[in-house]
């Protein structure tokens, strides 16, 4: 699957109905279909609202493919540099009120996600999520 998507709030519904389709179309169980769900709401909304440092109408890319245990997953915008895994991992022990704010949305994706790599190629970022869709690592389903 491959779909293209304008820098704007409004384009998350849009993807998680399309992720949705992929997913019953390939016969990936529903909890491991919210999982990719979930990362990909977490990523693009941080990108949508951190990438771009003027107002103007960019063009993210979303590739999705079924391969033989997993699903593999390759975001490509052109905002500004920033490699997720580079961010430090939020202390998730502490309480609420003394957690710094920002960080979770990738830790939910590395949390959910078998791997993920990051690049940045011809002046844009790219990251690729590899996610096991393994009935036997699907817990809970």
């Amino acid at each position: 699957m491959l779909l293209k998507i304008k820098n704007s709030i409004s384009e998350i519904g849009r993807i998680c109905d399309s992720v949705k389709r992929f997913c019953f179309k390939n016969d990936i169980s529903t909890k491991k279909c919210h999982d990719i769900t979930l990362i990909l709401d977490e990523i693009v909304t941080n990108i949508i609202k951190y990438a771009y440092t003027d107002k103007k109408e960019h063009q993210i890319t979303l590739s999705i493919q079924k391969k033989k245990e997993c699903v593999s997953i390759k975001l490509t915008d052109d905002g500004i540099h920033f490699d997720p895994l580079s961010q430090i991992t939020p202390d998730v022990t502490s309480s609420i009120e003394k957690r710094q704010i920002g960080g979770l949305g990738i830790f939910i994706a590395k949390q959910l996600s078998d791997a993920i790599a990051y690049s940045r190629i011809n002046e844009k970022n790219q990251l690729q999520i590899i996610v096991s869709i393994n009935k036997e690592k699907d817990h809970g389903d």
